[in-house]
């Protein structure tokens, strides 16, 4: 469904003092502009159905109530009561407030069908529907948004909560926050702003709001004309703006006047006194009509639906009833009158105030034809019902839930790094203490969890520090604290600005603590999930400190993903921290380790991917192979990691991207040539040296002038394999000697022949350089600095049933082989050769290949240089054949497992066991896929076509550069 977008109201400029001085010198209001150019919707409806409606109907259209998205028995009390409310009182709006998904929609539903004239249903989603409603999306505060500086994220909040909200049945929802919070002391705004800036603000709100009204959802800016500076809750009381016309205009007011110009649908009021523009100091903003109709109706030209805060706050209550604040509410130039404690008394002091002349019909006129003007914007006199099993197409996505972590990892701001102590990268000992101003016991597990999930650590103790602890619980954390071997603590803090609750801030008992802790001396990571201005009053400031500005899953994962170097930090903060930090500081960290993360973070299309799950479970089901495990990455994310099927088509073992494989000749350039490339760069190893110069018993028969680059082209002139299993050799010092004394079947350099014998060479040549076992170099040179845990050699005549199966040997070993080789002649040398004999994982080749796609680099450091890169994975003769320096590359025409669309610096290699491996440079791409194709025979060869078909829907992925996808660039939104 489309949906039209209003006019942008035009208006003019008043000099700035000229408007003051009219507004200190007005008592009454002026006339209120009309309505009729603001709405591009039909208004056929409307006339038709205002032209029917009693006056009592058509006040009972401007009060919006209470409901919950619950499951309600129909008995239920609450129920009966908001049944009444739409049946015979005929409200014109219900405002829902907590509930499911499901639920919710069913309830909309259930009272779309009870109303007469269909309900505009509304609700806060200031940081998306997941604010109010469970298992839905939620992104980062508002201010987080802020801290990104990029409007185009605050656009795909707006956009991604209008598309879910309008699933659920909503039309109207109560955002964005357009205050400038640029009072630390505020105790209702803090992190639901944009920040202390108001251009800031206002591009930030300006486009949410395009991003919503582009979903199909009326936005609402709030809380007019600014509730940033203030110290009262107005929930609690009512607040004073002390300021005059000049100040809103130069702060306030900036925010609200762009979103206007921007086309916004509808403003909220707030409860704020403004005793320089409005005489009576008890009357609020919201009941003000030198605030309502003559500053935002008629000086900044807002043509919209303007709805009150609740009328329920003490803000209003404090000093009217309910009848006069609602008839107030309507004087001051309100169209919707929220959260009356009591609508049909409201209504009769409104329907009284009519009969005496305080308000005239036709004032309640212009409010109902806008609220039926909105109704019909929202399409709802064609269709008020929504689909319920549309839901879960459209309500906390993958694709929603992507979009809610980038905005997340953007928003990290990291104002102090002491001694660059992040990213911790050399698996620390770590302590963990929450801080909770709550008393809910799972309060920062959900951290925790993600600490362990994406963290490399030794240890990690933690501890809670909550409102039920007490003096011997602080002091018994610190004593932990000072007794462990903890080489960092972690302080995840949840620190809150609440309605209603009067607190802000740090504790005193929480200052103390952290002052205390500090002292210790141990380097402190403190991490705001809430209040950012926490740190002011410390005595001395962490060694760390990282704002997140909330603690929704999404930020609480990037905060996790960050500590450990696997996201990059540079958000900007958008507020100050007196005496602590400035406006727009924030220190910028590289991300440094791969990142699992969705496919959507680097310009990949999930739904595209999933057709490798397709595919491989048909292969499986046709028995290609029994087991498979696939890795899709893109830059530094991780975009796909799963495990198909079983270790044996009879196995109750499922594959994972854990379960080792036997990867076959993915040795030769996981390991033999990536140890070639580092000797290379240590000096160590000259590729045009002939073999013999590192083992000269290799120059028997001929073979003297073989050099190591031959080795690696595969061009030395080698046979390219032999059967010593046939041959009668059994041991391992026979196999090599019988290398050695080879002769070339062609003269080296003139052909290539894929050759086993070659890089079995080049591992001996490797071993002589080091001085160590081939299998010990590469784990100490290679696997550990790559973090490859699970990648080595296995010792053969030894069974392992949690290592994926290869093929029953009825020939050689009269076995299943499993856990040990499958090529005999790395069997017979022991397990470990330079062409065969690797396990690995999906999960660590993933790495080895992300190193590749970032020209080297591991936890932030150089692993090769890019130009080595560059230099063996480059065709040595694209004319005459395909092979770099031990890596394959694409065949520019006819069959290649790299599929179709892989470009022409793609370089790779395949494995007889059913593996390969394909990086894509150029888009920073690789493809590992990992079967036991050989099980339980060498003779199957189905693999062989799925092999390209899996490079393919891994490259029809890509929908642009490897950067984020924001809607309107994935396909579905």
């Amino acid at each position: 469904m489309s949906f039209p977008r209003p006019r942008t109201a035009l208006f003019l400029l008043v000099p700035l003092t000229v408007i003051g001085c009219s507004l200190l010198g007005m008592r009454a209001s002026a006339p209120e502009p009309p309505p009729e150019d603001f709405w591009d919707a039909s208004s056929a409806w409307t006339a038709r159905t205002l032209e029917t409606m009693t006056l009592e109907q058509k006040v009972s259209q401007l009060f919006a109530t209470r409901a919950y998205g619950y499951y309600t028995s129909q008995d239920d009390p609450a129920y009966r009561k908001l049944v009444d409310l739409v049946e015979r009182f005929e409200i014109g709006g219900v405002i829902f407030f907590q509930g499911d998904p499901v639920a919710q929609a069913l309830m909309a539903n259930d009272l779309q069908r009870r109303a007469r004239v269909p309900l505009l249903i509304s609700q806060d989603m200031e940081w998306g529907p997941g604010m109010r409603v469970e298992r839905t999306t939620t992104f980062p505060r508002t201010m987080a948004t802020g801290a990104t500086r990029n409007p185009d994220f605050a656009y795909t909040v707006g956009y991604v909560t209008a598309r879910e909200a309008r699933a659920l049945g909503t039309h109207h929802v109560y955002a964005p926050v357009a205050d400038v919070n640029n009072n630390p002391l505020n105790p209702i705004i803090n992190v639901r702003s944009f920040g202390e800036d108001p251009y800031l603000v206002a591009d930030m709100v300006t486009a949410f709001v395009r991003g919503m009204q582009d979903g199909g959802v009326m936005a609402t800016v709030k809380h007019f004309p600014g509730h940033g500076d203030t110290d009262v809750d107005s929930h609690l009381d009512l607040p004073v703006i002390p300021y005059d016309r000049t100040r809103l205009d130069s702060l306030e007011l900036v925010p609200f006047r762009a979103a206007i110009r921007g086309g916004v649908m509808s403003v909220m009021t707030a409860h704020l006194a403004f005793p320089r523009l409005e005489e009576d100091p008890n009357v609020p903003g919201t009941l003000s009509p030198r605030i309502t109709t003559d500053l935002l109706r008629r000086d900044l030209g807002f043509r919209g639906l303007v709805v009150t805060d609740g009328l329920e706050m003490q803000g209003v209550t404090k000093h009217f009833g309910v009848g006069e604040a609602a008839v107030r509410a309507l004087e001051a130039g309100a169209d919707v009158l929220l959260l009356s404690t009591d609508e049909y008394a409201a209504r009769a002091a409104v329907l009284k105030a009519i009969r005496t002349g305080r308000l005239s019909e036709a004032r309640i006129d212009r409010s109902v034809h806008r609220i039926l003007r909105a109704k019909e914007w929202a399409g709802l006199p064609q269709q008020r019902a929504v689909d319920l099993y549309a839901i879960g197409r459209h309500v906390h996505t993958p694709y929603h839930q992507a979009l809610a972590e980038i905005i997340a990892r953007a928003s990290l701001t990291l104002l102090r790094n002491e001694g660059d102590l992040l990213p911790l990268l050399n698996a620390p000992r770590l302590f963990s203490v929450t801080l909770s101003d709550s008393d809910d016991p799972s309060t920062g597990q959900a951290f925790l969890r993600q600490l362990r999930a994406h963290g490399t650590m030794r240890s990690l103790q933690t501890r809670l520090l909550d409102r039920r602890s007490d003096e011997d619980d602080v002091e018994a954390i610190l004593t932990d604290v000072a007794r462990s071997n903890a080489d960092v603590v972690i302080v995840p803090t949840y620190l809150y600005v609440r309605d209603s609750s009067g607190r802000i801030g740090l504790s005193d008992e929480h200052r103390r603590f952290l002052d205390r802790l500090i002292a210790l001396g141990k380097p402190v990571v403190v991490i705001s999930f809430g209040n950012p201005y926490m740190v002011i009053g410390l005595e001395r400031q962490p060694a760390v400190y990282l704002a997140a500005y909330g603690a929704s899953e999404a930020s609480q994962k990037a905060a996790a993903q960050a500590l450990f170097g696997q996201a990059r930090i540079d958000g900007r903060l958008p507020i100050t921290i007196p005496g602590v930090h400035a406006f727009g500081e924030g220190l910028t960290i590289e991300q440094a380790t791969l990142r699992r993360g969705f496919p959507e973070e680097v310009g990949l299309r999930s739904h595209a991917l999933l057709r490798i799950d397709s595919l491989l479970r048909a292969a499986i089901d046709e028995r290609a192979f029994p087991g498979a495990a696939v890795a899709v990455g893109r830059a530094g994310v991780l975009a796909k990691l799963d495990g198909y099927g079983y270790l044996t088509y009879d196995s109750e073992t499922p594959v994972t991207p854990r379960t080792l494989f036997d990867l076959a000749s993915l040795t030769k350039v996981v390991a033999t040539t990536t140890a070639a490339m580092k000797l290379y760069e240590e000096g160590r190893l000259d590729l045009d040296a002939p073999v013999v110069r590192y083992l000269p018993a290799f120059g028997a028969n001929g073979k003297d002038r073989i050099t190591i680059r031959q080795l690696l082209t595969h061009t030395s002139g080698l046979v390219p394999f032999r059967p010593f299993h046939t041959l009668g050799l059994t041991t391992r010092d026979a196999v090599i000697q019988a290398i050695l004394n080879e002769t070339p079947v062609y003269e080296p350099g003139t052909d290539m022949r894929y050759s086993d014998l070659g890089m079995i060479t080049l591992a001996l040549v490797i071993e002589r350089i080091t001085g160590q076992d081939f299998a010990t170099y590469v784990r100490e040179a290679v696997f550990e600095p790559l973090g490859m845990t699970h990648t080595g050699f296995r010792p053969v005549g030894q069974t392992d049933a949690s290592v994926v199966p290869t093929e029953y040997d009825n020939g050689f070993r009269k076995r299943l082989i499993q856990g040990e080789v499958h090529d005999e002649t790395a069997w017979i040398l022991g397990g470990t050769a330079g062409h065969a004999g690797l396990f690995s994982t999906a999960e660590d080749l993933a790495r080895f290949a992300h190193m590749l796609v970032n020209e080297g680099r591991v936890n932030g450091q150089a692993f090769l240089q890019p130009e080595t890169i560059r230099l063996f994975t480059t065709p040595v003769a694209p004319g005459m054949h395909t092979r770099a320096l031990g890596w394959d590359t694409r065949s520019p025409e006819g069959y290649s497992s790299a599929g179709q669309y892989f470009g022409p610096r793609s370089f790779g290699h395949t494995g007889f066991t059913g593996t390969s491996l394909w990086i894509d440079p150029d888009q920073q791409l690789y493809v590992i896929l990992l079967t036991n194709r050989v099980y339980p025979t060498r003779e199957n060869r189905a693999h062989i076509a799925i092999r390209p078909q899996v490079a393919d829907f891994a490259y029809e992925a890509i929908a642009g550069p490897p950067a984020p996808l924001l809607p309107g660039q994935a396909a579905g939104e």
